[in-house]
C-alpha cells in the first residue's frame, strides 16, 4: 500500500539513475544529486538505485531484479528515472508509475533515441531539459531544466579563488568543465579557438576541469576569466547556469537551452561552432574585462524552485492514478 494519500505531503520515490556521484567520479550526475537533495528538503523521501553502466552495461539487466526487489519490499508512490535507458528496469514492473527525465544525449543521439522513445511511451510523465528536446518525442512533455544550488554557487574574488586552488594569480584562464575525450564536447574546437586568440596577441590558457567533487566547482568558476562551452549537443548544460550564478562570462555554442538561459545577460556570447567565431567571442569578453550580471537572471532556476516544479509533476501523476 502506498503511503501517499489525499492531503498528505509525504511522497516516497525510488530514483533510478546511472548518473550519481561516486568515489571514482565525484562529479558524475551532480545535477541529479542536486535535484534529489532539493526534493528531500521539500519533504520527499527518496531512495536511489545506482546503475553503474560505466563499469558494465549488464547493470541494466541487474537493475531489473533490483528495481523489482525494491518495489516489492518498500512502499513507494512512484519511481523517477534519470536518463532514458535507465527506464528499462522500471518499465518492466507495473506496481508503481514512473516519471522519466531525459537529459540530452539520450534523445539527441541516434544510438539511444529508440530506447528512450520506448521508455517515454510507458512513463506516466516525461521531463525534458529544454524545448529543443521536445522535438524527439511524440508525446506531451514537461520542460524542466536542471536547478542550481545558489547557496553553493556564489561570486567570490578571482584572486582568492586562485590562491585557494594554487593557480597563478596573473594570466587569463578559459574554464572548460567537461572531459575533453567526450566527442560531443568538441574540446578540439575550444583548443583551436584559444590558439587563434593567442596568435592575435591576447594571452589565455585553457583550464580543464572534470572528475572533481562538485563542491569545488564554484572556486574554479571564480578563478576563471570565462567559461568556454563548445558542445555539439546539450540538453540544459548545468555549467552555463553555474557560471551565471558566479557572474562568470560565457562563450558558448548555441546548443540546448543556452540561448534561453543567458538571454540578454551582459558579457555572455553565443558563437557559431567554428574556431574563428568562438575566438571572436573570447576576444569580446576579454576586451570588456568585467564579470556579468548573470546571477540575477537565474533566480527562477534555483534548486528549490526546480524541486517544487518536479514535486508538482509527482503530485499530478499520483492524482491521476488515484
Amino acid at each position: 500500500m502506498s503511503r501517499h494519500q489525499a492531503g498528505s505531503t509525504v511522497v516516497r520515490v525510488l530514483a533510478v539513475t546511472s548518473m550519481y556521484p561516486v568515489k571514482r567520479d565525484p562529479g558524475l550526475g551532480a545535477f541529479v544529486a542536486t535535484q534529489i537533495d532539493s526534493l528531500r528538503n521539500l519533504g520527499v523521501e527518496i531512495d536511489v538505485v545506482f546503475l553503474d553502466v560505466k563499469q558494465s552495461k549488464w547493470e541494466l539487466l541487474g537493475g531489473i531484479t533490483e528495481v523489482r526487489r525494491k518495489v516489492h519490499s518498500e512502499r513507494y508512490d512512484l519511481a523517477h528515472v534519470h536518463f532514458g535507458y535507465n527506464g528499462i528496469p522500471v518499465s518492466l514492473q507495473r506496481e508503481i508509475p514512473f516519471v522519466v527525465s531525459f537529459c540530452g544525449t539520450d534523445l539527441a543521439s541516434p544510438k539511444f533515441r529508440a530506447i528512450s522513445r520506448w521508455v517515454s511511451r510507458r512513463a506516466a510523465a516525461c521531463i525534458v531539459k529544454s524545448e529543443e528536446m521536445q522535438q524527439y518525442l511524440d508525446i506531451p512533455t514537461h520542460v524542466v531544466p536542471n536547478g542550481i544550488d545558489l547557496d553553493h554557487f556564489q561570486p567570490m574574488s578571482k584572486l582568492r579563488a586562485r590562491q585557494r586552488l594554487g593557480l597563478p594569480e596573473k594570466g587569463r584562464l578559459a574554464l572548460f568543465v567537461s572531459n575533453p575525450d567526450r566527442i560531443e564536447k568538441q574540446y578540439e574546437l575550444a583548443d583551436l579557438a584559444l590558439a587563434t586568440v593567442r596568435q592575435r596577441g591576447q594571452g589565455i590558457d585553457p583550464l580543464v576541469v572534470f572528475n572533481k567533487p562538485h563542491r569545488e566547482l564554484p572556486t574554479y568558476m571564480n578563478a576563471a576569466d570565462l567559461l568556454l562551452l563548445t558542445s555539439s549537443r546539450e540538453g540544459s548544460p548545468n555549467a552555463i547556469k553555474e557560471a551565471m550564478a558566479c557572474n562568470l562570462p560565457i562563450v558558448s555554442t548555441d546548443v540546448g537551452d543556452v540561448r534561453q538561459v543567458i538571454g540578454t545577460t551582459d558579457n555572455c556570447v553565443l558563437a557559431d561552432a567554428s574556431p574563428e567565431d568562438i575566438a571572436r567571442g573570447i576576444e569580446q569578453v576579454l576586451d570588456t574585462g568585467r564579470r556579468t550580471n548573470g546571477r540575477e537572471s537565474i533566480v527562477s532556476l534555483s534548486a528549490e524552485v526546480i524541486g517544487r516544479r518536479v514535486l508538482d509533476i509527482y503530485t499530478s501523476v499520483l492524482e491521476d492514478r488515484s
